[in-house]
């Protein structure tokens, strides 16, 4: 797999790929708000390439303290072949150039299958915090 650095350009194919393998997209996965993680965090959003083709992405971030990661994604096609592990030890290169000591995520309860992969790769739950959201823009709330 060939690992790059997205591009907005890139941001249909993403999209459908992220739809394609479900995950919950909402208002901060339009492309105005893509673009704005991509002009933060431009080395950090990565996709991954097979045969010209889009197969895997992480969107990375860092706050200047914190790493995060959110929506990594395989084409299902393409899952439990090592891409997933693969894509994710790029971005903890470019974390450790940062200097990031720490890195979080978020899944989704129910995701048992996405909970597993990550603890595989020597990712642990946390029992000790919890999550909590707000949104200041009303008008997002039901979107998010």
């Amino acid at each position: 797999m060939e690992i790059s650095s997205f591009s907005l350009d890139m941001y249909e194919d993403v999209y459908k790929l992220w739809e394609m393998a479900g995950l919950f997209l909402g208002a901060s996965d339009t492309e105005e708000q893509v673009a704005r993680v991509l002009e933060y965090n431009p080395e950090l959003f990565l996709v991954g390439k097979v045969g010209g083709n889009i197969i895997a992405v992480v969107m990375g971030a860092f706050d200047g303290r914190r790493g995060y990661v959110h929506h990594l994604t395989v084409d299902p096609e393409f899952q439990k072949k090592g891409y997933g592990k693969e894509i994710m030890e790029e971005l903890h290169k470019r974390f450790l150039k940062k200097g990031v000591v720490k890195v979080h995520l978020f899944v989704e309860i129910e995701n048992k299958g996405v909970i597993e992969f990550y603890q595989k790769i020597g990712w642990y739950v946390r029992d000790d915090l919890e999550m909590m959201s707000y949104n200041p823009d009303k008008y997002y709330s039901d979107k998010c």
